[in-house]
């Protein structure tokens, strides 16, 4: 956040408006980024806020999980097969696997504690909120949002939620997530092929290994883009509330009875 624009310094910030994003404090119960991080790791740091660490756990989960072949020995697993669950798991890449991923659940349970103290601050500390930002590339600013339809494009096509509340870096980055889930998936041949009633060369040619991301991507994005717009319609109510009580609300206000 821009210090300078707000007229007042402080330390603790509520929100961060940039061009391409809308970062926000909110409270949080613990076990939810923790939850989405055992889902897929990275997720829960990326409802932080944390989209460097989120990321970077987001592309290791990828590579780690496809050289160890985790996903297929999971479904091998469920079916009962587990002797070529046995045979497809790479060992020295599933325990490279393990720590990664406790670690993973326990920082964001961690850091959802922390930042749950940070936002207490921060609303007793009452910095204002830049509600605008402009720059030479891109707009961005707060506004009222439909949770509801941040949903449906997130239902629709994963990522195109955030890009509707302006959160671009997240938007993106789960846009090209699902594109190449469903690429190495073959998740649209497969799709094609049950519309045409072959349903089990559909199931065939679906690459379980990689479709086996997509729920988690799916789920996660419906559920950030939801809880953000309604987080974001919360902090722009509070930004009007604050403007105009500091700027039109007299303390020595009274009104007149009119007879």
């Amino acid at each position: 956040m821009d210090t300078k624009s707000t007229g007042k310094n402080g330390r603790y910030y509520r929100a961060h408006v940039s061009s391409f994003n809308t970062n926000v404090l909110y409270l949080k119960t613990p076990w939810i980024p923790a939850w989405w991080s055992a889902a897929f790791p990275g997720a829960g740091h990326i409802i932080h806020g944390s989209y460097a660490k989120g990321f970077i756990l987001f592309l290791w989960e990828f590579y780690v999980n496809v050289n160890a072949k985790i996903n297929a020995a999971m479904v091998y697993s469920f079916t009962g097969q587990f002797e070529q669950a046995a045979e497809v798991i790479n060992p020295q890449w599933a325990l490279l696997y393990i720590p990664v991923y406790i670690a993973s659940i326990w920082d964001s349970y961690r850091k959802t504690v922390d930042i749950n103290k940070l936002y207490i601050l921060a609303q007793h500390e009452k910095i204002p909120i830049v509600p605008y930002n402009l720059s030479s590339l891109a707009l961005n600013f707060l506004d009222r949002r439909q949770p509801r339809l941040a949903a449906i494009w997130s239902a629709l096509m994963p990522g195109m939620g955030h890009l509707y509340l302006k959160r671009l870096p997240v938007g993106f980055f789960l846009l090209v997530c699902w594109m190449v889930c469903s690429y190495y998936g073959n998740l649209l041949p497969a799709i094609h092929l049950l519309l045409i009633g072959n349903f089990k060369e559909s199931i065939s040619t679906l690459n379980i290994q990689w479709v086996l991301f997509m729920p988690s991507l799916y789920g996660f994005s419906i559920y950030e883009s939801y809880v953000l717009a309604v987080e974001y319609n919360k902090l722009f109510k509070q930004e009007q509330y604050d403007f105009f009580k500091n700027n039109y609300q007299s303390l020595p206000l009274k009104l007149r009875k009119y007879t």
